[in-house]
C-alpha cells in the first residue's frame, strides 16, 4: 500500500517568453541550438549592461548586486547560514532561466523564421526587458562562430494556460478522452516599433490533468537529453525515487536561491520513501551525444545525456505538483542549454528524439 505524505512545495513563479528571429541572410545552425543561444545571449547581455569593462570579474565587482548580469545570467552565491548543507560552499546558485529551443532545422534561407522559448524564474523574471533587449543584440550580432545575422521580429509570453481535450490510448479502453493544457500567446514587443506593449504576468506551474488521472500507468517523456548524476556517474539506471530526489533539489535550490520568502520545507525524506512505491514497469532510454565548446575553459565539453521514455505504475498524487513543476524547469545538469525537458502523458510514449552529434560552438 502506498505511504502518504502530505509536503508542500514552494511556488516558483515563471515566465515563459517566445522569440522569433528572422535570418537576414542564408544561414546554417545546428540542430540543438541550446548551448549556441545561450552563448550569445550572456555575451550580448554583459555587453549591454556592465559599465564596469570586460576586465572587471563579476564576484569583484563592486556593482554586482545591482547588476542585470550576474542577477540573471550568471548569478553569485552570497553567503547565507540559512541553505542546508548541500547547498553551502557552492560558487554559484542554480542559473534563473531556461532555453528551450524548439526550431531543429540546420539550414535557413534569407526571411525564414527561428523560434525558441525562454523562460525566466523567479527575481529574474524583473529582468525581461533587460532579456529581450540582449536578444535583439545578440540576433543583429550574429549566430553561430560564423555570425549568421538575424533580426528580432517579436517576443509573446504565455498569458494563461487552459485545459484542452485530446485522444489517448490505456489498456481498458482502445481510445479515450483526456485533458491536457494548451497554451494561450499574447504578443509582448514588437520588434519592428522597438516597443514593449505590456507588463507580462508571471504564471505558476499548472497540473496537466494527465498527472491527476485515475488510470494507474503514467509515461514520462524525456524530450531533450537529461543529464542525472549519482556520486561522480551520469546513468539511465535509476529508480523513480532517485528521479524524485533530482526533481525536487531543482525546485528547492531555484526557490531558494531566486523566490525572496519562499517557503522551504528541508525535510522532503519521507516523500523520497513513498516514491519506492511507485514502479518502472517499462524503460525506453537512449543516451545521445552532443558537444559543446566552451569559450571560457577553450575546451570542448561533452553535454550528452538520456532520452526516451518511462512507464511508471503507482499513485502519483502526490507527486503532481513536482511533476508539473518539472516540466516547466526541467530536471538533471545543464538545464539552461534546454536539457533535461519533461512531460508526462497518459499516451503512448513518445518516439526517441534525434539530436545531432555536431560539435556546437
Amino acid at each position: 500500500m502506498s505511504l502518504v505524505f502530505s509536503y508542500q512545495l514552494p511556488v516558483v513563479p515563471c515566465l515563459r517568453l517566445r522569440f522569433t528571429l528572422i535570418a537576414e541572410q542564408n544561414a546554417t545552425l545546428y540542430t540543438f541550438k541550446g548551448s549556441m543561444l545561450r552563448g550569445a545571449f550572456g555575451h550580448a547581455l554583459r555587453k549591454t549592461v556592465c559599465v564596469m569593462g570586460p576586465e572587471q570579474p563579476c564576484p569583484t565587482c563592486m556593482l554586482r548586486k545591482q547588476c542585470a548580469y550576474p542577477r540573471l545570467f550568471e548569478t553569485l552565491i552570497e553567503p547565507d547560514e540559512s541553505a542546508p548543507r548541500f547547498l553551502r560552499g557552492l560558487p554559484t546558485a542554480p542559473r534563473p532561466y531556461v532555453f528551450e529551443p524548439f526550431d531543429n532545422r540546420i539550414h535557413y534561407t534569407a526571411g525564414d523564421p527561428l523560434q525558441f522559448d525562454l523562460i525566466l524564474i523567479g527575481q529574474a523574471i524583473d529582468f525581461f526587458p533587460y532579456a529581450i533587449f540582449a536578444v535583439s543584440q545578440m540576433a543583429e550580432s550574429g549566430l553561430s562562430a560564423k555570425r549568421f545575422r538575424f533580426r528580432l521580429q517579436d517576443v509573446k509570453w504565455e498569458a494563461k494556460r487552459k485545459p484542452a481535450s485530446m485522444r489517448v490510448r490505456s489498456e481498458k479502453s482502445p481510445v479515450t478522452s483526456e485533458q491536457t493544457i494548451e497554451s494561450e500567446w499574447r504578443l509582448l514587443y514588437d520588434g519592428g516599433a522597438k516597443r514593449l506593449l505590456e507588463a507580462p504576468t508571471p504564471q505558476l506551474p499548472t497540473i496537466p490533468p494527465a498527472i491527476t488521472s485515475h488510470l494507474p500507468l503514467l509515461t514520462c517523456n524525456f524530450l531533450t537529453p537529461t543529464r542525472l548524476k549519482f556520486g561522480d556517474d551520469l546513468t539511465m539506471d535509476f529508480t523513480f525515487r532517485m528521479l524524485v530526489f533530482k526533481m525536487l533539489r531543482r525546485v528547492l535550490e531555484l526557490a531558494h536561491f531566486h523566490v525572496p520568502g519562499a517557503e522551504i520545507n528541508w525535510g522532503f525524506h519521507p516523500l523520497l520513501v513513498a516514491a519506492d512505491d511507485i514502479k518502472i514497469v517499462s524503460r525506453d532510454l537512449e543516451w545521445v551525444d552532443w558537444e559543446r565548446r566552451s569559450n571560457r575553459q577553450n575546451v570542448e565539453m561533452k553535454m550528452g545525456g538520456f532520452v526516451g521514455s518511462l512507464t511508471l505504475e503507482g499513485n502519483f498524487e502526490q507527486y503532481a505538483e513536482l511533476l508539473a513543476a518539472c516540466e516547466v524547469l526541467h530536471v538533471g545538469k545543464a538545464c539552461v542549454f534546454g536539457n533535461g525537458k519533461i512531460r508526462c502523458s497518459r499516451e503512448e510514449p513518445l518516439d526517441k528524439a534525434t539530436l545531432p552529434h555536431e560539435t556546437e560552438s
